[in-house]
């Protein structure tokens, strides 16, 4: 979603109306997305994928906590929502960096997320003269034009991939689509 009011469209240097004649993304005539919004879309894609469980950022959880809520997807109640730490991040950074590196990513042609991917730069957190923890973190390249939420999302799932088990893919015979 994109906010037609946000005071940080005129920044953003991408194709965003293109991107939405392709159904990569909508417009939302406000200044910030309604919980409602998500949580319908959320809604949607639990019974076409039948999920059973989410993971958001921490610090966003209180923003769609009631709406997530009305959907079944509570993480004090049914315990089927993590809220994403930097931990968390810190955790699956190296699972990701393998993912890349193994071409295990694919979503296709889908200039969207190939957008978010590449505004997107891996920070080493807690270095400090003569300490480094070797921890890495997520962060936009630049903070106020370049967005990352698509690519955030995808590191706040992968928190949870190993709760997944390992179910068979219907997507074995199909080739890899290097983005």
């Amino acid at each position: 979603w994109v906010c037609t009011q946000s005071l940080d469209l005129p920044r953003i240097k991408a194709p965003l109306k293109e991107w939405e004649k392709q159904g990569l993304l909508t417009f939302v005539d406000d200044a910030e997305i309604s919980p409602d919004i998500i949580c319908s879309w959320i809604a949607d894609q639990a019974i076409k994928y039948n999920l059973s469980k989410l993971a958001l950022d921490n610090f966003r959880y209180a923003l769609v906590k009631k709406s997530l809520k009305t959907i079944g997807f509570d993480y004090k109640d049914h315990k089927n929502v993590k809220l994403v730490r930097p931990s968390d991040v810190m955790i699956v950074e190296p699972v990701i960096k393998s993912c890349f590196i193994n071409h295990k990513f694919a979503w296709g042609d889908n200039p969207l997320m190939r957008w978010a991917v590449n505004n997107t730069k891996k920070v080493r957190s807690g270095r400090k003269e003569g300490e480094d923890t070797g921890n890495y973190y997520y962060a936009k390249i630049e903070a106020k034009s370049r967005k990352t939420d698509p690519f955030m999302a995808l590191v706040a799932a992968m928190t949870i991939e190993g709760e997944l088990g390992d179910g068979d893919s219907t997507y074995d015979d199909l080739p890899v689509i290097v983005c």
